[in-house]
């Protein structure tokens, strides 16, 4: 992390921005949101003064994406934006697609649902394009939480189902994963619960082969929702508990807290 703010001596730029570029990944896996955005505000200021529009691009990409886990979603939109038209002027159709597809997240955040489901559409439709079907695979998924959003629950359901297609023929098992989980919630949403069920189980068996532990905590978390809805309280209780546990791994103790006060409401009898 202190080697990329070397990057902006112009001798260190190039290596500097290449490695701000490997690192996003790692940073934004483990949660280190504060330095995703530091590395990622510095490869974008040395690709610029370097001139090198394709790394500078994929650093407002990584600034974008850690932007909004840190919970500021507006200027995520404004990075995105920044990221998609960059793409556009070098010609990038598989970078502008995925432009496309952090935009409509960072958007669907911010509320505007309609936006966000064009942005995904978009994408799709740029991933089939170039043959890229593990990204379309993304593409979908992320078109499903949108629909969802919006209130088109069956048609989540399906751009969800055929995420999960997509990631299975491509090898992805972490993408597989988190497809399930979100069929899950759209299954659920409809009152399909034993069916959303049965899909959290498959994440979860996905999220601790990887030791994805915020992942392990969201699907327990909805997991736990579920067995409300199916009145199974002791069941309930089991899953935020465990939920609680992976977020504390995960050093998500804001989450963690939340589960355990939903796990203590469901011991307090209802009058």
């Amino acid at each position: 992390v202190a080697a990329v703010g070397w990057a902006r001596e112009e001798r260190f730029a190039e290596a500097g921005v290449g490695l701000a570029l490997c690192l996003a990944g790692y940073l934004r896996w483990r949660r280190y949101f504060d330095d995703g955005i530091a590395v990622a505000q510095a490869a974008a200021e040395a690709a610029q003064l370097a001139g090198d529009r394709d790394g500078e691009a994929g650093a407002w990409t990584n600034l974008g994406n850690a932007l909004k886990e840190a919970g500021r979603p507006g200027e995520a939109v404004e990075a995105h934006t920044r990221a998609r038209d960059l793409f556009r002027a070098t010609g990038d159709r598989r970078s502008e697609a995925i432009a496309w597809n952090n935009l409509g997240l960072a958007l669907r955040e911010t509320g505007q649902d309609e936006e966000a489901i064009e942005a995904h559409n978009r994408a799709r439709d740029l991933y089939q394009a170039v043959g890229d079907r593990h990204r379309e695979g993304m593409a979908w998924d992320n078109l499903g939480l949108a629909l969802r959003e919006a209130g088109r629950t069956e048609e989540a359901i399906e751009a969800h189902s055929r995420a999960g297609e997509l990631f299975r023929a491509a090898g992805d098992r972490h993408g597989e994963g988190m497809a399930w989980n979100n069929l899950g919630a759209a299954l659920q949403k409809v009152g399909r619960v034993e069916e959303a069920i049965e899909a959290y189980g498959k994440d979860l068996e996905i999220c601790r082969e990887f030791e994805d532990w915020y992942g392990e905590g969201q699907t327990l978390q909805n997991l736990a929702f579920a067995h409300e809805d199916a009145h199974r309280p002791t069941e309930a209780r089991t899953a935020y508990l465990q939920a609680a546990d992976a977020y504390t791994r995960a050093n998500a103790l804001t989450e963690a807290t939340q589960s355990r006060t939903w796990a203590a409401n469901l011991d307090t009898p209802t009058p």
